[in-house]
C-alpha cells in the first residue's frame, strides 16, 4: 500500500521550527489505510483472514487542488496478477492523459513474477522507450535464486545487463549469501560489489548478518559490518552491531540496542549502548521505561540519556498511547525535554479513528505550537470504502485559518473478477 505507519518509537517524523518537514508532509500524504492491530499481527488490513477477495484494482486517480493529477491503470492476467501497470500525467493545455511510465510484468508457470520491464512515453516521437528490466530466476522450491538488472542500450539497441543478485540457501530455505556483481562492460565480465552472509539458530532466527564489499587493492571481498543478534526470555532480543576496522584489522563496537516485543511483536527499544572508541566496551546511550495494559499494548514509554557529567540517567523523552476497545491504537503523543528551556514540548502526535469493521478512516497529525504550548491542527487523511471492504478513497487536508482545506483526493476504481460475480 502507501508509505508511512506510525507505530511506538519507530518512523519519527522531522519537525522544522515546530512545523513539519515539507517531504514529511509529502509523504504524510501517502499514509496507509490500514487497520493498525491487524496490520500489526500480519493480517489483511481489509478483509478477514481467508476470506478471497471479489475486487481488483482497475486504476486509481489522484487530484489535487491546484488540477494537478496522477493516474494508474492496472491490467490482470486469467490469474489475477498484475500484468501491465501504465502512468498517466494529466495535461491541461489538451483536457487528456498523458502516458509518463508503463511496467510490464511476466510470471513463470508457477506464477512467480520473473521479470519487470520499464517504459518511459516520448511526447516527442510519441512512442514507448524502453528504460530498465529486472529478471529472477526461482529454484523449485519457490526461492528466488537469481535476479538480474538490464538497462536499455540504444547504442547497440540491446538490453545490458549492469548487476545481478545471487542468493544461495540452506535446507530449511532459510537465505544464506546474497551476492551483488556489476558487469563491467569493457572487460564483458562480471564484478563482485558486496555480500551478505547470514547465519540461523536452530529455530530459524537470525543469530548473525556479515557484510562484505569488493576491495580492489586486494582483489577479494573485504569484512564492512556485522550484525548479531541474541535472543532471551520473556521476547527479549539484543543487537549488537560492529564496524570493520582496516587498521587494526578487527571488528570495532558500534551500537547496542536490546528490545522486547509486546503482545501484537512490535520490536520495542529497552535499552542502547554506543562503542567507545578508545576502549571499544559497551557505555550507557539511552534507556525506555514502560507501562503497559491489560492487553499488553503499550501505555506511556520514558525514555532516558546516559550524562557523564553527572553519572547519572536524566529523562528526555516520553511517549503516551490511546487505544480503543478493540485495541486499535488511536492516539500517540510525543514529548522532548528542552535542554536550554527545560521546559517539555511536543515533538509530534497523531490520532487515529476507525470504523465498525476496525477500518482506518481518519488520522490526523499536530504541530507544536511553543507560543500556547498546545497541540495545533497540521494534516488531516480521511479514508472510504467500497461495500466489499476496498479502499475508495484518500482525501488529505491542511489546516488553514481554523478551517480543514481539501488539498487532495485519490479515488480507487476497481473490477469485480468475473469467476467471483457476487450479484
Amino acid at each position: 500500500m502507501k508509505k508511512i505507519l506510525l507505530i511506538l518509537l519507530c518512523a519519527l517524523p522531522v519537525f522544522v521550527n515546530g512545523q513539519l518537514s515539507a517531504s514529511f508532509q509529502q509523504d504524510l500524504k501517502k499514509l496507509p489505510p490500514v487497520n493498525i492491530h491487524q496490520i500489526l499481527t500480519n493480517a489483511s488490513s481489509v478483509f478477514p483472514e481467508n476470506q478471497i477477495p471479489v475486487q481488483r484494482l482497475d486504476s486509481a486517480i489522484f487530484e489535487d487542488a491546484n488540477g494537478q493529477g496522477k493516474k494508474k491503470r492496472f491490467e490482470h492476467d486469467a490469474m489475477g496478477n498484475v500484468i501491465l501497470r501504465t502512468d498517466y500525467d494529466w495535461n491541461r493545455q489538451s483536457g487528456q492523459w498523458r502516458e509518463n511510465t508503463k511496467y510490464e510484468m511476466n510470471y513463470s508457470s508457477q506464477n512467480e513474477l520473473s521479470s519487470v520491464t520499464v517504459y518511459q512515453w516520448n511526447n516527442q516521437i510519441n512512442i514507448w522507450l524502453k528504460q530498465h528490466k529486472n529478471e529472477s530466476i526461482y529454484h523449485s522450491n519457490g526461492n528466488p535464486v537469481l535476479k538480474t538488472d538490464y538497462v536499455w542500450n540504444e547504442r547497440i539497441n540491446d538490453w545490458q545487463e549492469y548487476s545481478k543478485l545471487e542468493i544461495k540457501y540452506d535446507v530449511n530455505g532459510h537465505p544464506l549469501s546474497e551476492t551483488r556483481y556489476n558487469r563491467n562492460n569493457s572487460t564483458n565480465r562480471w564484478e563482485e560489489g558486496e555480500q551478505k552472509e547470514t547465519k540461523y539458530d536452530w529455530l530459524g532466527n537470525i543469530i548473525l548478518e556479515v557484510h562484505s564489499i569488493w576491495d580492489s587493492q586486494t582483489n577479494s571481498l573485504v569484512n564492512s559490518k556485522k550484525q548479531s543478534i541474541t535472543y532471551g526470555p520473556q521476547q527479549y532480543m539484543t543487537i549488537e552491531n560492529y564496524d570493520w576496522n582496516k587498521q587494526v584489522n578487527s571488528w570495532i563496537k558500534d551500537q547496542s540496542s536490546k528490545y522486547v516485543r509486546d503482545n501484537k511483536s512490535n520490536r520495542i527499544p529497552v535499552e542502547i549502548l554506543s562503542g567507545n572508541n578508545q576502549t571499544n566496551e559497551w557505555v550507557n546511550k539511552e534507556r525506555y521505561d514502560f507501562t503497559f495494559d491489560a492487553n499488553g499494548n503499550i501505555l506511556t514509554a520514558d525514555g532516558f540519556l546516559w550524562e557523564d557529567r553527572s553519572n547519572s540517567w536524566e529523562r528526555f523523552r516520553q511517549y503516551n498511547y490511546l487505544y480503543d476497545s478493540n485495541k486499535n491504537q488511536i492516539a500517540i503523543e510525543n514529548y522532548f525535554l528542552d535542554s536550554r528551556t527545560d521546559d517539555w514540548k511536543g515533538y509530534f502526535k497523531t490520532t487515529y479513528a476507525f470504523d465498525e469493521s476496525d477500518r482506518k478512516i481518519q488520522e490526523i497529525h499536530y504541530s507544536w505550537d511553543n507560543q500556547t504550548k498546545t497541540w495545533m491542527n497540521g494534516i488531516k487523511n480521511e479514508y472510504t470504502y467500497t461495500p466489499f471492504g476496498n479502499l475508495q478513497t484518500d482525501h488529505f487536508y491542511e489546516w488553514d485559518n481554523g478551517h480543514w482545506v481539501i488539498d487532495s483526493t485519490e479515488t480507487f476504481y476497481y473490477q469485480e473478477y468475473p469467476e467471483m460475480n457476487v450479484r
